[in-house]
């Protein structure tokens, strides 16, 4: 009896190298509140390996500033997870809250600051001020997916194992998350 062909994994997600990176992270102007709110943005799309409508899901009552840690409570599983919040992103919200955020009644973390200011923002709106930066670096990159990418990539690489790696991005099966490990074996054959 004939088998069926299995069918072809899906393949390696792209990432930014290292150097990207920083130029990445260097093209947001936070000497400016838009700015600082932008950097604190990408930094939770990037080290905490967030979704966007997990950023803008976030409420000022999320982080636990004495635990260093991030609650989510709106993610696209409908499951709550406690994230630890590095240092790193920890400094950047701080800035952003003292000096950027504008006043409001709105318990979002992240808001408008343009007209309608105060108001949260949207999902749309983070993937669209990614695809900006990302045009403004000359990076070859169409989402703001390639920071989850890259932040599982690389703790792959150093050593992280997948059962981790799945807790953190907050997938409910490994087989989401082999693809990471997909891309390291590629880079040893290499």
């Amino acid at each position: 009896v004939p088998q069926p062909v299995a069918p072809l994994p899906p393949p390696p997600p792209k990432t930014l190298e290292p150097k990207q990176w920083r130029k990445f992270l260097n093209s947001f102007r936070q000497s400016t509140p838009k700015g600082r709110r932008d950097y604190a943005m990408v930094l939770c799309l990037a080290e905490l390996a967030l979704r966007s409508q997990e950023v803008v899901g976030l409420t000022l009552d999320d982080v636990d500033w004495r635990a260093m840690t991030v609650r989510l409570a709106q993610t696209k599983q409908q499951r709550q997870r406690l994230l630890p919040l590095p240092a790193s992103v920890a400094k950047a919200l701080l800035s952003y809250l003292k000096h950027g955020r504008p006043s409001t009644d709105s318990r979002a973390f992240f808001v408008h600051h343009l007209p309608p200011v105060g108001q949260p923002l949207t999902a749309h709106t983070v993937r669209v001020l990614v695809r900006c930066a990302f045009a403004r670096c000359g990076i070859p990159a169409s989402g703001s997916y390639i920071l989850r990418h890259t932040w599982a990539t690389w703790a792959h690489r150093r050593g992280v194992g997948l059962k981790l790696i799945a807790d953190l991005l907050g997938h409910r099966s490994l087989g989401s998350t082999t693809r990471y490990a997909h891309v390291n074996l590629e880079e040893l054959r290499q």
